[in-house]
């Protein structure tokens, strides 16, 4: 797999996430989820990009972040509420791990480090 964040996983949490890791094309301008709704998936882009788009009051949409394979897209709702704070939408087609959002949370919820890996991104994206 050949996304840089999931490279950087301990050998042992990557045992345990394996089966539930399942790589998939995706197409341009296909929406991943919406904003204030429930994700059911983690997107680990390998060759896809990924905008997170945040609609303003004004109705304008603003692109937060764009996400390819150094990162992750859903782990912050992995790890808490598992509600979008925005709308995932492929900017770029190409290939994606998924996950299943309980998988992924229970894998880190008993891993410190796969923890703090997860948190180190989240927090970089929304900075």
């Amino acid at each position: 797999m050949n996304n840089q964040l999931l490279s950087l996983f301990p050998p042992s949490d990557m045992k345990l996430l394996g089966p539930h890791l399942k790589a998939a094309q995706f197409d341009q301008h296909r929406v991943l989820f919406e904003a204030n709704q429930r994700i059911r998936h983690v997107y680990f882009p390998t060759s896809a990009v990924v905008s997170l788009v945040i609609t303003l009051s004004t109705g304008e949409m603003v692109e937060a972040a764009m996400i390819g394979k150094d990162g992750v897209v859903g782990a912050s709702a992995a790890l808490d509420g598992k509600i979008a704070v925005s709308r995932g939408i492929i900017q770029l087609s190409g290939e994606i791990v998924v996950c299943d959002i309980e998988a992924l949370k229970s894998v880190a919820m008993q891993s410190p480090k796969l923890l703090a890996l997860l948190m180190r991104h989240e927090q970089t994206v929304y900075a």
